[in-house]
């Protein structure tokens, strides 16, 4: 695919925005892609070439991009001219529709970003245990604050050993304090998990979990864990907080924690809510969001643009959609299909490889390997990944080059989208079985 175009506007970009991208997880290397329309399943660049969106805008656009239905009810609630800074009808509608999807939850409320319902989740958890830090899993992203970014995809080689994680900063410019007040613990293992929370029960607010780790590919959590870890933190007075940013309304209708039948005592969604409109959330219980609540609790819970009208009138033409066109479950169904014609090309090509995945969410691990945890997807081959991407790209799949991230389909990818994409995996498999490991 010629690129040229893209070319001259990142020369052009990078002059007065830093790399010529608004997030570092969209560069890309030799240069990032412009894109100039979206429509259904595929992304058009300003060169004119067409792509199977296979990011969707991180799992958010779980429609499909443009999606018309979508766009007409989104007009619809939006007449008042009312934008942001009041209260209104419509964001009381969103809430009462919101909790009626997602049953296990008693109230909500809205924000604008993953990051925000975060630190917002934080807050709440510390006013309501009386202790200040927090723990998270190794491997696991929940946003750029300083507390929750550590250990976030680490080094293996200064992690520590996997029974001791050591907190590590995710990134430079975080607060060395903060970093190591957090205690990081291993996926899918409760053992562990025990005895750390334990050990430091006197001082741990809140537990930060995705109960199906997506920031690394697709890895979910064993159902006995989840329920240990929900033991745990009623019996140890730490606020079980899920952060379900990418798994709500993809793990199931009812987000993770309906797919497993575990409550947490908070979770944090966003993403999906509103089919990729900026919306975030936190939702739980109600005694909890008493610490919040004017006129009873002493915390603060404020912003300007919380409930948003725009993003309000995006998320209820999501949820009536969603509710209406069974969206869930066309999206499991293609997910598995995916995932086993995968197994099938992957056993034709004698390549070890496997797809995991749900609800639309997928990635693939280059190895034989039962992937569990961040330790076990970081073994995964990243040269038999790049070899796979790179064919699956050059046939017009937009797609991450970063081994550890993941995927996602929509409502929009149809059958004839989804034959496409096993023709091109196939293709693809054929190009990595000859990469060899570090080539």
């Amino acid at each position: 695919m010629e690129l040229i175009k893209s070319k001259e506007l990142f020369d052009r970009a990078r002059q007065s925005v830093p790399g010529g991208v608004h997030s570092n997880s969209r560069y890309r290397k030799p240069h990032p892609v412009y894109f100039q329309k979206a429509e259904g399943a595929y992304l058009t660049d300003v060169d004119g070439n067409r792509y199977i969106d296979c990011i969707m805008g991180n799992g958010a656009i779980i429609l499909g991009h443009n999606d018309p239905d979508f766009n007409e009810r989104i007009n619809f609630y939006n007449t008042t001219g009312i934008v942001t800074g009041v209260e209104t009808v419509l964001s009381i509608n969103a809430a009462e529709k919101f909790l009626s999807l997602v049953p296990t939850v008693e109230q909500i409320r809205y924000t604008n970003t993953g990051t925000e319902a975060i630190m917002h989740a934080m807050s709440m958890a510390r006013i309501h245990s009386g202790k200040t830090d927090i723990a998270v899993i190794e491997g696991a992203y929940n946003g750029w604050h300083d507390a929750v970014q550590v250990s976030t995809w680490p080094d293996l080689q200064k992690a520590g050993e996997k029974s001791a994680p050591i907190s590590l900063p995710g990134a430079a410019g975080l607060i060395e304090s903060v970093t190591k007040s957090t205690l990081v613990l291993p996926f899918n293992d409760l053992e562990t998990a025990e005895r750390l929370l334990t050990e430091n029960k006197h001082r741990i607010a809140a537990l930060i979990i995705e109960p199906t780790m997506i920031d690394i590919g697709y890895i979910p959590a064993k159902k006995e864990y989840l329920q240990g870890l929900r033991r745990l933190c009623k019996q140890l007075n730490i606020v079980l907080v899920f952060d379900e940013l990418l798994t709500g309304f993809r793990d199931s209708p009812g987000g993770a924690q309906g797919h497993y039948g575990v409550t947490p005592d908070l979770s944090t969604f966003g993403k999906a809510i509103s089919n990729g409109y900026m919306l975030a959330a936190v939702a739980g219980k109600a005694s909890i969001f008493e610490t919040v609540t004017p006129g009873i609790g002493p915390g603060s819970f404020v912003g300007t643009y919380n409930g948003h009208q725009v993003s309000m009138a995006a998320s209820m033409a999501f949820m009536e959609i969603y509710e209406e066109k069974q969206v869930f479950q066309t999206l499991q169904n293609r997910t598995e299909k995916l995932i086993a014609e995968f197994d099938k090309l992957a056993e034709k090509h004698q390549i070890k490889a496997k797809m995991q995945g749900r609800g639309g969410h997928f990635h693939w691990y280059f190895t034989d390997r039962e992937v569990v945890d961040y330790r076990s997807a970081a073994k995964s081959d990243k040269a038999k990944y790049a070899a796979f991407i790179q064919t699956l790209s050059a046939n017009g799949v937009y797609c991450s080059p970063n081994f550890l991230l993941h995927h996602a389909v929509s409502l929009a990818h149809t059958d004839i989208v989804i034959e496409r994409l096993i023709a091109y995996m196939d293709e693809s498999l054929r190009q990595a079985v000859g990469i060899t490991a570090g080539s």
